[in-house]
């Protein structure tokens, strides 16, 4: 291994763990926000006033709801883990795209700060590579160089 390699290999390293740290830190706390919601829902609603009229209101939407985003960071969560251990990629990306299209189908563009925020972890998680793509494209300088 050459030094170049070494400085590639360990600046790419770097950045995985500093996007995957944000981004995990991030998935956790999103993930227990809605656990609590799954798991507190009935306070929630009563603190909201919403069970006044309970022909009107029906909690089962609202439960399967915070249910698929519950899941779908614990699956992205999983996906970085998979991302740090293996250098895959796809888990992370394919649970990621669908959380977003799922909060867009939801709420819309409301909260696009978080929306953005998300892109954006997406976006840096496509343009880092990783150990095997640094090999590769180390492989091709060389050969051009």
């Amino acid at each position: 291994m050459t030094s170049q390699e070494s400085v590639m290999k360990s600046r790419t390293r770097l950045l995985q763990l500093l996007v995957g740290t944000f981004a995990i830190t991030y998935y956790i706390f999103i993930a227990l926000l809605d656990l609590s919601a799954l798991i507190f829902n009935k306070y929630i609603i009563e603190w909201a006033g919403l069970g006044a009229n309970p022909v009107t209101f029906d909690i089962f939407p609202v439960w399967v709801v915070m249910l698929v985003l519950f899941l779908l960071n614990t699956l992205i969560i999983v996906g970085f883990f998979r991302y740090f251990r293996k250098g895959t990629k796809w888990m992370v990306l394919f649970f990621g795209i669908i959380l977003i299209g799922v909060q867009i189908m939801i709420g819309g563009f409301e909260g696009w700060q978080k929306l953005l925020l998300e892109a954006i972890i997406m976006a840096l998680i496509i343009i880092i590579p990783t150990q095997k793509n640094t090999s590769r494209i180390l492989q091709n300088t060389e050969n051009l160089g």
